[in-house]
């Protein structure tokens, strides 16, 4: 069965992220990728010196001619919007293709490490909450959910290296406001039990949590959300499991972060992760099929 997907994000010369990303692993996934640019960028955003120029008015552009040709879609991915009307747009041509049976991941790029990205003012926030409460599917770091959720985020940066359990619950709790989503809090950082740090994907559904945890390689490198929900989105629409489908994201981004770390890449330039693309193969493809969540 031929699936596609549109993908709305920004196109960076620079850094291993947005669309180059997400075109690279869907199409290693055998997703056909549509993209939907809403800005262009020399480099992304962790550049100085970068040159921008966004194309929110041309997103209608977009939705209006792919819709008069009738063009469907599997799964809808949303990622970087720059300004409210960006989000805007992406709500407008989420509401015209988004019909049962699609897909909408959106991977709401809003911040991290407790503050919020440059640029980004509380219309930017708002315009990310009402476009996440259309989601099927959420992928924000600790930082993101926080911002999305009103949850104070001091507490909970604190908390997460002391009581995981505790921390989980919260967590739990408070995504009771996209209760018809699931979400995987991404990129949480933990104490291990025996010794280092580890990271945990947080799985959010039906009002129960699944951590999936992963050692902690280091380092902060562009892009990994980016290929995260790109690997996650195809995974749903090949009808993989939640959970292996976060282990299959973690695993590959993984490789790529110790391939970067060998090779002492920049993190602003990205993880080496195009060698490993043959490994996202979905398991539907070869014939077996996947444990579901």
């Amino acid at each position: 069965m031929h699936l596609r997907a549109a993908v709305i994000n920004d196109l960076s010369g620079l850094g291993r992220c947005s669309l180059t990303a997400d075109i690279a692993v869907l199409a290693a996934m055998g997703i056909e990728a549509c993209p939907l640019p809403t800005a262009v960028l020399t480099a992304q955003t962790g550049y100085e010196g970068y040159h921008s120029v966004s194309l929110a008015s041309h997103m209608e552009a977009y939705r209006r001619h792919w819709n008069a040709l009738g063009i469907t879609f599997a799964g809808i991915l949303s990622g970087y919007l720059a300004s409210p009307e960006a989000a805007y747009q992406t709500a407008e041509f989420v509401d015209t293709f988004h019909h049962p049976g699609v897909t909408y991941l959106c991977d709401p790029v809003l911040g991290d490490q407790g503050r919020v990205y440059k640029g980004f003012t509380d219309a930017s926030i708002e315009a990310m909450r009402s476009l996440a409460e259309k989601a099927d599917f959420l992928t924000p770091n600790l930082t993101e959910f926080c911002l999305l959720t009103g949850t104070e985020m001091d507490a909970i940066m604190n908390r997460e290296k002391e009581d995981k359990d505790a921390l989980f619950a919260i967590l739990t709790q408070k995504a009771a406001a996209f209760s018809q989503t699931d979400l995987v809090i991404t990129g949480i950082p933990l104490k291990g039990e025996k010794s280092g740090k580890e990271i945990c994907n947080l799985i959010i559904s039906k009002g129960s949590s699944h951590p999936v945890i992963f050692p902690h390689l280091g380092g902060s490198y562009s892009g990994t959300g980016d290929l995260f929900a790109a690997v996650l989105l195809a995974a749903r629409l090949h009808k993989e499991g939640l959970v292996p489908s976060v282990n299959k994201a973690g695993q590959f981004i993984a490789k790529g972060i110790t391939a970067a770390q060998k090779e002492h890449t920049p993190g602003n330039a990205g993880i080496d992760y195009e060698p490993f693309l043959p490994l996202l193969r979905s398991s539907k493809e070869d014939g077996h099929d996947s444990a579901h969540a």
